[in-house]
């Protein structure tokens, strides 16, 4: 379980969780959770998987705004893995009331209200993690209904990934409160220019079955959509990013285990090679890919999750000619 409260007296409010075992019985002591301690850090959420790694998360003003929701996670020892991170990338003005959930697998979702993001006061976002804590897509509004308020979040999740997100929204319902919820499946949605001709298409994976299809899109329209292939749910689509200069989206992708990384060179629905570009240790993770050069391929960023040290492999087709190093950066930071 987790809380907030005092060190001692006069001193900022602290988030504290203190772990146990199926019978009640304490396992060590209560340990402090955040470790940017200025200020008030306060109304933690916790989750845990089938096999005893959890997550907490909080708010905490340490992002230069009001409010922000940071989360740690560990595993079923209790010993934190990686450092506290920031989980809203819109900061402007207030995020709070931070509510999480987990599957059996550690895969977790984290859920706040945040003002004055989509032009009314406060909205439901969210952000989903995969179990080494890498952030699966951009945070994402639960809300359509944006009139006035809605707040207090809640959110659930199954074994497999798929969850619910609830709330308290103001005047939907003619009324001062009603309760809302959004229901999601546990699908991986990544946006790649697969056939080059401009628009972002999407490319939708089950994380359960690992069954893999892309969607051609004209804006709006769908045009095609064909399965790609089943791939085993122990590897991650990672990002999608042009290697060999065509024009058109490749897929990396990375063991969740060992840490392999690959890549798929794709024209279109087709899979024309794939590629084996080194393995990490896992507390690498990818950040972002960018054209670091200009050379119209991909690079990827590289950001230990530990140190906050942050190395680019810069990309020849699938061949890494360089590594830079970009120093260490505070976990409230992110590539862009």
């Amino acid at each position: 379980m987790s809380w907030h409260g005092k060190v001692g007296s006069g001193e900022a409010n602290g988030i504290f969780a203190q772990r146990y075992d199926a019978a009640g019985a304490a396992q060590g002591p209560e340990f402090q959770v955040n470790t940017f301690t200025a200020f008030d850090q306060a109304f933690p959420a916790v989750a845990m998987d089938a096999d005893g790694d959890f997550v907490v998360a909080w708010q905490s003003p340490q992002d230069g705004s009001f409010r922000g929701v940071f989360a740690q996670r560990y595993d079923a020892a209790g010993v934190a893995q990686g450092p506290e991170f920031q989980v809203n990338t819109f900061t402007t003005g207030d995020q709070a009331d931070p509510a999480v959930a987990m599957d059996a697998d550690g895969d977790f979702v984290v859920a706040w209200a945040s003002r004055d993001q989509d032009g009314s006061l406060y909205g439901i976002f969210a952000q989903r993690y995969d179990a080494v804590g890498v952030a699966q897509g951009s945070e994402f509004q639960a809300n359509t209904f944006t009139t006035d308020h809605q707040a207090v979040p809640a959110v659930a999740m199954d074994a497999d990934g798929d969850f619910v997100v609830a709330w308290a929204s103001a005047f939907q319902d003619d009324s001062l409160d009603g309760v809302f919820a959004q229901r999601y499946d546990g699908v991986e949605r990544v946006e790649g220019d697969f056939d080059g001709d401009g628009n972002a298409d999407l490319l939708w994976r089950n994380v359960s079955t690992g069954n893999t299809v892309i969607w051609l899109m004209e804006g709006t329209a769908k045009l095609a959509a064909q399965p790609i292939g089943v791939v085993p749910p122990v590897w991650q689509v990672v990002a999608t990013g042009d290697f060999n200069g065509d024009g058109k989206a490749d897929i990396l992708w990375r063991h969740t285990g060992n840490g392999s990384t690959l890549v798929w060179q794709m024209d279109g629905f087709t899979k024309v090679a794939a590629v084996g570009i080194g393995n990490p240790p896992l507390v690498w993770v990818v950040e972002k890919l960018r054209d670091t050069n200009g050379d119209g391929i991909s690079d990827i960023f590289w950001r230990n999750s530990t140190t906050g040290r942050t190395l680019v492999w810069q990309m020849l087709g699938f061949t890494k000619v360089a590594t830079g190093g970009t120093g260490g950066v505070n976990a409230v930071w992110e590539v862009q």
